[in-house]
């Protein structure tokens, strides 16, 4: 048996600790998804004093495939007079965890600005998970 040496010596040991670490996951591998269900649920967990989506429009991918933004129109449960919903673009952005899985996070919701002087408002700042919502909640939405 001729002995393995140079870069086929080093490639086969590089295979074989992977095979034997079970490092078999592709870094090319496919993003997991961003159901609209889970994005809904999300935006209605992480302030739910203030944030009830009342509709869910769909979503758009910027050029970043890292990257969703969704349109929805928000009301405020907590407000007696429940004045019209307000219009924002939550921005959801698939990230990669200490442990090599990556994760949607909801990263920021902001309004869209009707008119010349008016200023964009919300949140820029957040890093909140995106959970998948439990399976009795989305079957009193459907």
């Amino acid at each position: 048996m001729k002995k393995l040496s140079g870069r086929r010596g080093l490639c086969g040991l590089f295979l074989m600790m992977a095979f034997w670490c079970g490092c078999t996951a592709s870094p090319f591998a496919a993003p997991p998804p961003l159901s609209v269900a889970a994005a809904q649920h999300t935006l209605d967990a992480w302030n739910p004093g203030y944030c009830k989506v009342a509709e869910f429009y769909g979503f758009y991918q910027p050029e970043s495939s890292n990257t969703r933004v969704a349109y929805v129109s928000i009301v405020n449960p907590s407000d007696k007079a429940q004045k019209a919903a307000v219009y924002y673009a939550a921005t959801f952005q698939l990230l990669s965890r200490t442990d090599g899985r990556q994760q949607w996070f909801l990263t920021g919701v902001i309004t869209h600005s009707s008119g010349i002087l008016t200023k964009r408002q919300g949140w820029d700042n957040l890093m909140v998970p995106v959970q998948e919502a439990p399976p009795a909640e989305v079957e009193k939405k459907s």
